[in-house]
């Protein structure tokens, strides 16, 4: 019952996201970079990553502390959201003055200063949204958080058609039109969570704020914050040190190209994001009523693994021809680093599940002592390569702090709760990477387009988990059946 009631909802998240994230990523964002050019599309990325490494500061772990606590028990819903809403507005002030205050002392020139300002406006907007969010899938109705989370982008896709295939406009469309178009959509998606969580919870009743109360929630939210901003050094600092180390010119131009290699990765990142999001809270619920959740650990794990293990073996095949395609000006050496790219994929499947257990389970320590390291190995790994190597360094050392972590998080997880693994499990998915590898090998050799081996992929994937029983054919009839009777 359990693993149909996760799968049920992942399934909504997933179809939702899969019909309007990729759409937006490669028609919207990758048509963005084409028309603003690889620099100027470079200089965006790189000071949204120094907002994303600050990011916490809006937060302080405020939005999975409410995740957690609101899981374990709904109720708390009235007392906590006006103190949290408070809380936030403060934090909100104090991410712009740091972040403003490092652009200032790094010496950023006018019109970076003025990208910023945008961004961190974009900033304020996210955290917002997401935090309403954790309100809606803390109470577990998953299907409305997944209208939510694609709302915004859904809207992007509507403003920026507009502004990018209508000749009037795309032929003087600048990066700050793409961040206005933003602006709005989180405007208005924000808009939409807010009337959610005031009709279906609790309306915020600011006079019952109590200072002392969101005293306690910063504190007992303050090791989330240092975990999230560890995890923001070790998986964002790359794009700004690429700006720093190279300079503005090459070091923007280095980051267009690294972001152009990486933007497949952050589409597919999206739906992992996703299963984190529905396991954080089913995770925290299992384990406060002692509840096995092994069965629900391997369920997903044999969902993520194997995709991942799919786009690889694709990647290490076709990686010129898919950033070709994608790409108006594509250069070998950012053909290269998407395939470096896309070897950490499995490895941030693994980080979604493992590290949302520890989170669930409160180790937080264990987990802020392996973020630790790996913001050691990252910010090092990269100091001394990118002066030689530039964009390769960063896809090179991604793969091994992310392979790194993951591990960890793996290791730690069996150690502290009911995990079990048997070596047939792991020989079925070695086997699968092989076979998946193979199958690409031989549509390469007979040089088979890039988007029918894509489609072929696909169609031999579906047959390929149910024979190695990676998926299970009576759980998934069972539950399409459960979908046809409630669709009745």
């Amino acid at each position: 019952m359990l693993k149909r009631y996760f799968i049920s909802n992942i399934t909504v998240m997933v179809l939702l996201n899969f019909l309007v994230k990729p759409f937006y990523i490669f028609a919207i964002d990758r048509n963005v970079q084409n028309v603003v050019g690889t620099t100027e599309f470079g200089l965006y990325a790189s000071l949204l990553n120094l907002t994303i490494i600050f990011n916490i500061m809006l937060d302080l772990g405020i939005t999975n502390f409410n995740n957690k606590s609101l899981a374990e028990d709904p109720k708390r819903v009235t007392e906590y959201l006006p103190s949290m809403l408070l809380a936030k507005g403060f934090l909100s002030l104090l991410f712009v003055g740091v972040v403003l205050l490092v652009a200032v002392l790094w010496q950023y020139d006018e019109k970076s200063m003025g990208l910023l300002g945008l961004i961190l406006l974009i900033q304020l907007l996210n955290s917002f949204l997401l935090f309403l969010r954790s309100n809606v899938s803390a109470h577990h109705d998953f299907k409305i958080d997944s209208v939510l989370s694609v709302a915004d982008k859904f809207l992007m896709i509507g403003i920026c058609s507009v502004l990018l295939f209508t000749p009037i406009f795309r032929d003087n469309f600048k990066i700050e039109w793409f961040i206005y178009a933003q602006l709005i959509a989180y405007g208005i998606s924000i808009l939409g969570a807010l009337g959610v969580v005031i009709f279906r919870y609790s309306r915020p009743d600011f006079s019952i704020v109590k200072i002392a109360l969101i005293k306690k929630i910063i504190r007992q939210s303050m090791p989330y914050a240092v975990l999230i901003f560890l995890m923001g050094i070790y998986m964002r600092s790359d794009s700004v040190l690429l700006e720093r180390l190279l300079g503005k010119e090459e070091g923007d131009y280095e980051n267009g190209i690294y972001v152009s290699a990486f933007r497949i990765l952050d589409a597919l990142n999206m739906f992992g994001f996703l299963f984190a999001g529905v396991l954080l809270p089913m995770f925290s619920r299992m384990i406060s009523k002692n509840n096995n959740v092994s069965g629900l650990v391997k369920t997903t794990t044999n969902i993520l693994l194997p995709v991942s293990f799919v786009v690889l073996a694709h990647a290490l095949f076709f990686n010129h021809e898919i950033m070709n395609y994608l790409y108006d000006h594509n250069t070998p050496e950012a053909s290269e680093i998407y395939l470096f790219v896309m070897m950490s994929f499995p490895a941030y499947c693994l980080m979604y599940i493992y590290s949302t257990l520890l989170t669930a389970k409160g180790s937080l320590r264990l987990l802020i002592g392996i973020a630790a390291v790996a913001c050691i190995l990252s910010v090092g790994g990269n100091v001394i390569l990118i002066p030689h190597y530039k964009a390769y360094s960063v896809a090179w050392v991604a793969v091994g702090v992310h392979w790194f972590a993951a591990f960890c998080y793996i290791i730690f997880c069996i150690r502290d709760t009911d995990l079990t693994y048997k070596w047939q499990w792991l020989g079925q998915m070695v086997f699968f990477f092989l076979a998946i590898g193979c199958i690409n090998f031989i549509l390469k050799a007979v040089e088979i387009p890039m988007l029918l081996s894509i489609l072929l992929n696909l169609i031999i994937f579906i047959p390929l988990v149910f024979v190695l029983r990676l998926w299970n054919y009576r759980d998934m009839t069972k539950y399409f059946q459960d979908l046809l009777v409630k669709g009745k």
